[in-house]
């Protein structure tokens, strides 16, 4: 439903769970100067605001409703790049005499959005400060994690969009660069620029909900964003290796395919990912790893929004050939429906 230009709600209805959710979403275009900003507002959302200005009292006013939890997410889709708040609250019908929590938990995300922790078109150094090193020791944990460091090393090497090759939640360096005045900056723009999108997941009365929304300051915006990306086909095969003092190596391949989300050919992609590496009765997990024992784990991975698909295997360093040989054999024996009618009814 749409309530301003760029500005839309989202209704839906489930009776399955005790809680009720709120996800505000915003999302704007993919941009390696913002990413590591957004990343940024993401972690300041959750920590404090004006009303509730430190970590104890931000913590103690979500105790106080009930255990109601706070959390942030940093997605991207094709060219964009989105950061979500969530809520999640227990529906009236299991809290003491149907006490409803709406309310008051509404107007705490809003207190999140529209009066966060800032002093004269900045956030408040000290805290910001907190949240900067915690993002970067994050992104510095991550680089340890073999697996992780290798998908982001091939999809740097794999994509020509500068903005690709950047995770989502950016790189120590960018991340770094970054101020509180310009992750603050970022997040009005946010709030203004970005496109919102607003999902109620539970049980809503519509009517009190808009009317709730209605006291949020959206204001409609034009708003233009690539939810997929093609890239240019290229026949060049791009090659990187990279010793790192570890136990195991890591293969990393990455393929292109003509093939995104909403396409006609899009489920006979994702039928293809399952048959060939996305689950344990997959062809490289039943071929490779147990059958000729070259790798400790593989599997494969479909980015429906550009169209790449990921294929990692943890290996001896001594059996990398051996390993390139079979996931090409694998992938050729689907290409030309070489494979069993079991594996494609599974």
């Amino acid at each position: 439903m749409k309530i301003a230009d760029g500005v839309y709600v989202h209704f839906i209805p489930t009776q399955k769970y005790k809680t009720n959710r709120i996800v505000f979403r915003m999302t704007g275009s993919l941009n390696k100067q913002t990413i590591a900003k957004r990343a940024l507002v993401s972690q300041m959302l959750t920590t404090a605001n004006q009303t509730y200005p430190t970590v104890q009292s931000f913590k103690e006013r979500l105790a106080s409703l009930y255990g109601t939890q706070l959390s942030t997410k940093v997605s991207t889709k094709g060219l964009t790049h989105s950061v979500d708040i969530e809520l999640t609250y227990l529906k009236d019908f299991f809290i003491p005499m149907n006490t409803s929590l709406f309310w008051e938990v509404l107007g705490f995300l809003m207190d999140c959005l529209y009066n966060p922790l800032s002093i004269v078109a900045q956030y408040q150094n000290k805290v910001f400060d907190i949240e900067k090193q915690n993002l970067m020791t994050y992104l510095d944990v991550d680089t340890e994690n073999n697996y992780y460091y290798s998908e982001v090393q091939g999809r740097e090497l794999y994509f020509v969009n500068e903005a690709l090759k950047v995770p989502k939640y950016g790189r120590v360096e960018l991340v770094e660069a970054e101020t509180s005045f310009t992750a603050y900056q970022e997040f009005q723009s946010m709030l203004t620029k970005d496109r919102i999108d607003i999902f109620m997941v539970g049980e809503f009365d519509d009517y009190q909900v808009l009317r709730g929304l209605h006291r949020f300051p959206l204001e409609g915006r034009q708003v233009d964003l690539q939810f997929s990306y093609n890239q240019p086909y290229s026949k060049v095969v791009k090659e990187k290796i990279e010793t790192r003092q570890t136990s195991q190596s890591i293969l990393q391949l990455g393929y292109q395919f003509p093939c995104q989300y909403g396409d006609k050919d899009y489920f006979a992609l994702i039928v293809f990912n399952g048959m060939l590496g996305e689950f344990a009765h997959s062809a490289l997990f039943t071929k490779i790893r147990e059958k000729e024992g070259l790798a400790y784990s593989i599997g494969s991975q479909v980015d429906a929004f550009t169209g790449l698909l990921e294929i990692y295997a943890g290996i001896e360093k001594s059996n990398r050939n051996q390993a390139m040989r079979g996931i090409i054999r694998e992938l050729n024996h689907i290409k030309l429906g070489r494979f069993s009618s079991s594996l494609f009814n599974q």
